[in-house]
This record gives C-alpha cells, sequence and structure tokens, in this order.
C-alpha cells in the first residue's frame, strides 16, 4: 500500500475534523457525525447517527463479516475540553501542521483516535479483505463529562453495540523513552471507581473583626489538613503485580527484586517513598484523596455560615466504598458533613488471556523485540466503563508512540501529535484486526 498517500489523507481528514468545533460543553458533536458520515456514505460503509439530545450526536459505522466471530467494537470520542485560546502558539481549532506535528484541541484527545480507526476501515473495505467479524466504528458524542449522552445512552439504546466479544478504547499508549527508544506498551484492562464527596461545615456568621472559634472556614480546613495527610494503604491487584513484574527486567539491578513482588518491595521504606513519588505508580497501588473545590465566604470583612469542599477520590477496584467512608469521616471529625455525589459500579478488570490481548503482545514483540507489553490500571475514567459493565471485554490502548512530555500536553495548551503517529498507528491496528478478524 501507498503509506505516504495514505498518511496525507488521515492527516487532511485529521485537520478537517480538528476544525469542527465540539467543545463540551456544549458539545455540538452532531458536526462531528456528520463528518464521519459523509466519509463513510462515500466509502459505501453502512452508517448511522444518533441524535438522543439536540446537538449530541454520536455515528456508527458498521463493515461487515462473515459472522463468524462476535464482533469488534472500535470507539473514540467526538468532543473535546475546552482551551485557553491566549496559551495557544496556534489557534487551537485550525490544525496547523508545524516541524511535523498536528497542533490543536483533540489531537490526541480523542480525534486522531478516531481517524487512526476510520482509515483502518477505509483500508479493509478498499482492499477487500475477508472477516470473521463485524467491525464497528463507535465515535461517540459526552465523554469529557461522564457520557451521558454517549456511552451510557448507547448501551441501553443501540442494541448491536451489545453483540460486541471485544472493544478498544482510549487509555494506554507506547511510551517512549526520552531518546525515542520503546520503554513500554501500556494497554488499560481496568480502572479506578469513581468516588466524590461532597464535604460541609456550619458555624456562626459573623464580623471578621472579631474572630470566634465557630467559623465554618477554619473548620473545614484543620479538617481537610488531617484528611490530606492520610497516607491510605497499599491494595495491590493481580494485574498491577503483573504491570510492575514486566517492567523488572527494565530497572537497574538494585531495584529489580522490588519490581518482581511488588509487594513486598513496597515493606522498603526507601523504595516506598521513591515509588510513590511518581503520580502514576502511587495512583495504581492505593485508593487516592484530591481536594479540588473550596467555597466558603463572600466578603472579606463577612464570615460565612457555611463552607463546602469536594474530593475527587479514585478506588482501587472492589475496595471497601462504606469501610473508607467511614474512615474519611473520622479522619474529618464531628464538624464536617459528608455526602457522596458521584460514584459508579466497581468493575473486574478485563482478561487478559484472550485473543485480542494475544494480538497486540504479537504484534508488539514483532515490532519493538524486548519491549514489554504491560497491564494498565488506569486511574482516571473513560468510557469503557460502560462497556466492562455489559460484559465486553475492553482494552485501553492507542497504539500511538509518545513521550510522557507528549502525552503532558493533553487537555492542556499547544496539544499536538506527530504526523508519523497517525502512519504507525494506523498500520498498528490494521494489522491487529486483521490477525483477529481477517
Amino acid at each position: 500500500m501507498d503509506w505516504d498517500r495514505l498518511l496525507k489523507e488521515a492527516t487532511r481528514y485529521l485537520q478537517e475534523y480538528i476544525r469542527i468545533e465540539t467543545v463540551n460543553p456544549p458539545g455540538n458533536e452532531i458536526e462531528g457525525a456528520r463528518f464521519f458520515k459523509k466519509i463513510f456514505d462515500s466509502e459505501a460503509i453502512p452508517c448511522q447517527i444518533f441524535e438522543p439530545s439536540p446537538g449530541r450526536g454520536s455515528l456508527l459505522a458498521t463493515l461487515k463479516g462473515d459472522g463468524s466471530k462476535r464482533p469488534i467494537l472500535l470507539l473514540s470520542h467526538i468532543d473535546v475540553v475546552p482551551v485557553e485560546k491566549e496559551g495557544w502558539e496556534f489557534p487551537p481549532f485550525e490544525g496547523v501542521i508545524k516541524d511535523g506535528y498536528l497542533y490543536g484541541r483533540g489531537a490526541l484527545d480523542n480525534k486522531s483516535m478516531g481517524i487512526v480507526e476510520m482509515m483502518a476501515l477505509l483500508i479493509l473495505k478498499r482492499e477487500n479483505i475477508s472477516l470473521k467479524r463485524d467491525l464497528i466504528f463507535f465515535a461517540t458524542a459526552d465523554e469529557e463529562t461522564g457520557g451521558t449522552w454517549g456511552v451510557q445512552w448507547a448501551m441501553d439504546n443501540v442494541p448491536s453495540l451489545m453483540e460486541a466479544e471485544y472493544a478498544l478504547n482510549e487509555g494506554g499508549e507506547i511510551i517512549l523513552n526520552e531518546d525515542g527508544s520503546p520503554n513500554q506498551y501500556g494497554i488499560s484492562n481496568a480502572q479506578k471507581d469513581i468516588f466524590q464527596l461532597k464535604l460541609k461545615a456550619k458555624g456562626r456568621a459573623g464580623h471578621a473583626s472579631m474572630p470566634h472559634p465557630e467559623n465554618p472556614n477554619v473548620k473545614l480546613v484543620h479538617s481537610l489538613e488531617a484528611l490530606t495527610r492520610w497516607e491510605t494503604p497499599y491494595h495491590i491487584l493481580p494485574t498491577v503485580k503483573e504491570y510492575f513484574y514486566k517492567l523488572a527486567p527494565k530497572q537497574p539491578p538494585y531495584e529489580r527484586p522490588f519490581f518482581e513482588d511488588i509487594g513486598k518491595g513496597l515493606n522498603d521504606p526507601s523504595f516506598s517513598v521513591w515509588l510513590t513519588s511518581n503520580p502514576i505508580f502511587n495512583a495504581m497501588l492505593r485508593n487516592t484523596i484530591s481536594l479540588t473545590v473550596l467555597q466558603g465566604g463572600s466578603k472579606a470583612n463577612v464570615i460565612p455560615s457555611e463552607s463546602s469542599a469536594t474530593l475527587d477520590c479514585r478506588l482501587i477496584p472492589g475496595a471497601n466504598k462504606e469501610e473508607f467512608l467511614k474512615e474519611v469521616k473520622r479522619r474529618l471529625g464531628d464538624d464536617v458533613e459528608v455526602e457522596v455525589i458521584v460514584e459508579n459500579d466497581s468493575l473486574s478488570p478485563s482478561p487478559l488471556d484472550t485473543e485480542f490481548f494475544k494480538a497486540i503482545e504479537e504484534w508488539a514483540g514483532g515490532h519493538d523485540p524486548g519491549c514489554p507489553v504491560v497491564p494498565l490500571l488506569l486511574p482516571g475514567a473513560t468510557d469503557s466503563r460502560f462497556l466492562r459493565k455489559q460484559g465486553i471485554v475492553t482494552y485501553d490502548f492507542i497504539p500511538f508512540r509518545l513521550t510522557e512530555k507528549e502525552l503532558m500536553s493533553v487537555h492542556g495548551n499547544n496539544e499536538r501529535i506527530e504526523l508519523e503517529n497517525l502512519r504507525f498507528g494506523t498500520k498498528a491496528l490494521l494489522e491487529i484486526l486483521k490477525n483477529i478478524a481477517a
């Protein structure tokens, strides 16, 4: 195949897609859905738009197989997060290319994945590849604010999605060292549980010139100080233990035994402090608590009668939420009320002994021999939680080669993707799909 021509085609499509402003809120994903529909219609691939709420559109396209095996769902989301336009080197919705990189909101999260998945389907159709499985392309609305009008809605209203055996979604990448060599193929097969709390402290209003002990702001600050110093206990899932075990061969000799048995390694105080100073490692090993919102008072010279805070807690799957909440309340003390405002069902990790995971491992081994393929416990939340809840084996993996610095541009200013990743990602996905579907 002429990969230079295909890269130019994918680049042009990604530029067009980024120029469609789908900032959520309000979303306007319907325009992204129409963008995909025009392309799939021109390639004679059946597709359908769903619009459960005005402007909140998703698109489903299906490349049919012979039905001898169950379908594979290729997921991406159309919506993007807001931007601070003054912080960008280039306008965030123009898709500017410079020095081999394409800049724009959604360049990594998650419009490039949608383009790569679409290109894989177009190539399979053009090459008349016979398939044993249907390949379902689903570009959805509303991922960035919870999925209500996207995947969550679709799980209840689009029966064909429930037929999928496997799904591929965002959440893992090929992480590069600073010298450009591959460090790991990270494939998320699980994510932490969302458990968000609203705290409220009440007191007595008054003039700020006369301080008194019933100031709710002071009560809340003191309680939060006690809670946020809590080092929650380690809770190591088998998938996390395997993650560190597979990374062990790449570690210095004195650290290798600690990675090989991470439970024993964490008993070493100096190693434990060093390892958990990495926010990603720390989040994979324990329940976490982030103070995200503080509200109290409206005027400099007035003591308010009430103040509040919001905690975004992420729990290890299977953690006892009642015990966790009980401990939070104990540490906060009697002056603070606690209310659970958001939580999701705890879901078991997707298994790793599957045809799909082995196909990714096989492709990685052929392309980057010796580079570990590791299962990730994703600290954040993606739409994959809705799929796993329905029993669909789901892996979060975008076949892009990225440094940690490049990953940091997600949701930030000057979000960008190297154009070669469009070629690499399309090739990778095409070969993996041929392995398990053709």
